[in-house]
């Protein structure tokens, strides 16, 4: 009889742990502070206006049909299966001008908030295009850029730190007199937690990169801990702080720094997952992530990626941190009193901007006293004196920003000249100004009561519920996606547990490169370094690489540092392998016209090789690379050219072979 009754009871037992179970979920996981995604909205619009120009600089080679891939060809032959390219429709370098332009347009209103949802689409769709459209560039921080633009499409990012805010808040919390300033009706509910899977979805992501990260690097030289050895010896990726490092940084001590890199990944792992201890957890994950990728970043030409890894940390503060960041401002800020003309609406026009930029509610709004002309004036607390005119400007920013006195320098200097001195400027055009915008009226004597916002109708309530739902589905169907493809492409799973891949499901994932492969240097590091080399003559008898400008390269092993970029090393990476073969004579064919595009007639081609330099790293305890190796994979002479007796021979053209798959 006891058996049957506790039968009985299990079935309403599991609705119970399942709700319970979501609501842990949604407690510690799917709640995001409003502030938290507009510092991520802040950061990563920052980026991508800085990646935009460093792709821009290289338009003409990379992404115009002048370059070493046009878009017809492309488009003949696609390097995806799933190509899709806003810049396919951009053939020459005017076109490709005027799509980096609004690229960078896209990101900049990101950047500020201005229309931050519909920015944030049109973002991630320039940023996954320009990727598309030179995937023979692509390394896995493109793949990091696509899903930090991506992921902020879902969340809260124009609700703080936005021109969308901003806007928000004067349009519908209208001040009407001096003494309804102090009420700040426009803080309200403003950074209640935003409940969604995306920012569920945002964080994980983050945490299976170091997962997988971890667990792929199963490599002997992992475990040998000579992985920071061979790393700085790969000369087409180190910058001169890692040519520097490797020559003065003792052998012994690079087996310590290799194992340290993996503990920290590990570490960042359960410290962004850690639903206890988030007060402590969240800022150490921030920190390490900073310390780990700005070190990449330093010391590495990686492209994006270190850099849009730290954007991606920006999604991890919680309330908790934004709590101890205001206590903190909050005790270093003093008070003050504005005192602003009473009939004036520029006056009270004035007061409505500082009561939004005081983030602390420290400011204290009262009118000016009979009597008084200035438009404003301000009263630190505890001091006698008053500041009217221009340095009010200064006093006024000092007391109403966060951290206010480091803000105070700079509007002090402001106020002296070298900047606008804006209240000196508002007094003497204060006339016109408000003609111009109030019609020349005065504030009543008793002012009406601030209009409150408008409810919401019926409708709109139903559609943003909708609108919820939809956001939701979508979100669930691009966590199964991300999960299965991450189960697929990484080489830590034994290919046998992993499934097919559906088409439809692999189109979600590859149309906008979105992929989920996290296995840097695994499961070895790069033991074998190597640089596409242009040999090429002119003209005018000049032997030259074309890509760089400068002498070809054809010993690595004399190399300290290649200094190239990274689009052009990885550019050079794959037009070497057997698989792009087909992309090869667009590189010949640009290099036959390269002296169209510097406009120099003596920089015209009459013979080129082309060449993949390889060499071996130094093993551990030597500095000296071995075996270098050219691999011709290209080869052309000017029919009929003779060249002058004065001039250095060319010599036969070499012998052809495989430089890769």
């Amino acid at each position: 009889m006891a058996a049957d009754e506790r039968a009985k009871k299990r079935p309403s037992d599991r609705p119970r742990a399942f709700a319970r179970a979501r609501a842990w979920i949604r407690e510690h996981y799917m709640r995001m502070d409003p502030r938290t995604a507009g510092l991520y909205r802040i950061v990563a619009g920052a980026l991508l206006c800085g990646d935009a120009l460093r792709h821009w600089a290289l338009a003409r080679t990379y992404y115009s049909n002048d370059g070493v891939l046009s878009n017809h060809w492309l488009l003949f032959k696609p390097t995806s299966s799933y190509h899709f390219s806003l810049f396919s429709a951009f053939s020459s370098i005017e076109e490709v001008h005027v799509a980096f332009a609004l690229s960078f347009a896209c990101y900049f209103c990101l950047l500020v908030g201005w229309h931050a949802r519909l920015f944030a689409v049109l973002s991630f769709i320039w940023v996954s295009s320009m990727d598309s459209r030179m995937l023979l560039a692509e390394n896995g921080g493109y793949v990091v850029v696509n899903l930090v633009a991506m992921y902020a499409i879902f969340l809260p990012i124009e609700r703080r730190f936005s021109v969308d805010a901003w806007l928000a808040s004067w349009r519908q919390h209208r001040e009407r007199g001096i003494d309804q300033l102090g009420a700040r009706t426009f803080t309200k509910g403003r950074d209640e937690p935003y409940v969604s899977l995306a920012s569920l979805l945002v964080v994980v992501n983050l945490a299976i990169v170091y997962l997988f990260n971890v667990v792929n690097k199963s490599g002997s030289v992992w475990r040998s801990g000579d992985t920071v050895h061979y790393v700085l010896h790969i000369d087409r990726m180190v910058t001169g702080i890692a040519v520097f490092f490797r020559e003065v940084m003792p052998e012994i001590t690079m087996k310590p720094v290799t194992w340290a890199t993996l503990s920290v990944e590990a570490f960042l792992m359960f410290a962004i997952l850690s639903p206890r201890g988030r007060r402590l957890t969240r800022p150490l994950a921030m920190v390490g992530v900073a310390l780990l990728h700005g070190t990449f970043g330093v010391m590495m030409r990686l492209g994006p990626f270190s850099w849009f890894m730290i954007a991606w940390s920006m999604s991890l503060p919680t309330a908790l941190q934004w709590q101890s960041l205001e206590r903190m401002g909050r005790a270093r800020a003093r008070g003050a009193t504005v005192l602003l003309d009473p009939r004036s609406p520029l006056a009270l026009a004035l007061g409505r901007i500082l009561a939004r930029l005081d983030a602390y509610e420290l400011l204290r709004f009262v009118p000016a006293p009979a009597g008084s002309t200035a438009l404003l004036a301000v009263q630190p607390e505890g001091q006698e004196r008053t500041f009217s005119g221009d340095p009010a400007a200064a006093q006024a920013l000092a007391h109403a920003l966060p951290f206010g006195r480091v803000w105070w320098p700079v509007a002090r200097v402001a106020s002296l000249g070298l900047g606008p001195r804006i209240p000196g400027w508002l007094e003497r055009r204060r006339g016109a100004l408000e003609r111009f915008f109030f019609g020349g009226r005065e504030l009543p004597a008793s002012p009406r009561e601030a209009l409150e916002p408008r409810p919401p109708s019926p409708a709109s309530l139903r559609l943003a519920r909708v609108g919820r739902f939809g956001r939701e589905a979508l979100l669930s169907w691009m966590a199964l996606c991300f999960a299965l493809q991450a189960w697929i492409e990484n080489k830590a799973i034994p290919p046998i547990i992993k499934p097919p891949q559906p088409e439809i499901m692999k189109a979600t994932t590859h149309r906008f490169r979105t992929l989920q492969g996290w296995g840097m240097f695994s499961p070895n590091p790069i033991q074998e370094d190597g640089v596409l080399t242009i040999d090429a003559y002119t003209v005018d008898g000049r032997r030259i690489d074309p890509l760089t400008g400068k002498a070809p390269v054809m010993d690595l092993t004399i190399v300290r540092g290649m200094g190239l970029g990274q689009i052009e090393q990885d550019y050079g990476n794959r037009i070497r392998s057997d698989r792009n073969e087909a992309y090869r004579k667009e590189l010949e064919e640009y290099l036959q016209r390269w002296h169209t595009i510097t406009g120099n007639p003596g920089d015209e081609l009459v013979a080129f090789d082309v060449y993949w330099v390889t060499d071996k790293c130094p093993k551990p305890g030597s500095d000296t690379p071995t075996e270098n190796q050219t691999i011709a994979i290209r080869t052309w002479r000017k029919r009929g050219w003779k060249q002058p007796p004065e001039h250095p021979p060319i010599p036969p053209q070499p012998k052809l072979e495989s430089a890769g798959k």
